[in-house]
Parts: structure tokens; sequence; C-alpha cells
């Protein structure tokens, strides 16, 4: 289902929530899923993936804070950090081309 052309979902709006997710990782998607989810269930899901993205990676940052102090967080951080905006900016190209994207490591945490 992920990575194919599906049913139609609203665009802008989950190319949006990927872009604001650059800025407020959990916070601004989280909304954007909250304030849309009950109008149209595809653009729910494709929001929910986002919402999930942005979770999965603070949780990861988190982590890699934490083990910053046995210094492997020192160069896991940076890894998770690049891979956060990659997987953005992929993110927000798809959405824009019609296609429902579930980055990867994306755990399912609001289901």
């Amino acid at each position: 289902m992920y990575g194919q052309n599906t049913q139609l979902f609203d665009k802008a709006l989950v190319m949006v929530s990927f872009i604001v997710s650059a800025f407020t990782a959990v916070v601004g998607p989280l909304l954007i899923w909250v304030l849309k989810k009950d109008d149209d269930p595809v653009t729910a899901e494709a929001l929910r993936n986002v919402a999930n993205f942005g979770i999965s990676y603070t949780i990861y940052m988190f982590i890699a804070w934490l083990s910053s102090f046995i210094l492997i967080g020192l160069i896991i951080g940076p890894i998770i950090t690049v891979l956060f905006y990659v997987f953005l900016i992929v993110g927000a190209i798809r959405a824009n081309d019609g296609i429902m994207y579930k980055p990867p490591f994306t755990l399912d945490i609001i289901k």
C-alpha cells in the first residue's frame, strides 16, 4: 500500500505536515492529524504516518542523547538527524506526487 498511488488524499495538507515537522517534529504534525483525522480516512492515515514519523525520530534522538554519555550517541545523533531530514524531504516530495509514504524506521505509535 505504501509507495504506490492509492486513493486520493489531500496532497497539500500532507506535504505541509512534512514541512512543519522540520520545525516542530511532533507538535505540528500531531496537531494537524488531530484536526483533520475525521475528514477523510486516507488523508488521516497519511497524516498519522507523518505524526508517527516525528514521534519515532524524537524517541531515537532522545535515546542518542542518553547514550552520548557513553560516547556512542555522539556518532548516532548526527546520523539520526541527517536521516530525519532526508526522509522528511522524500516524504514531502512523495506527498506532492500523490504517493502515500511511510518513512523507514517509523514506529506505529498512533493507531
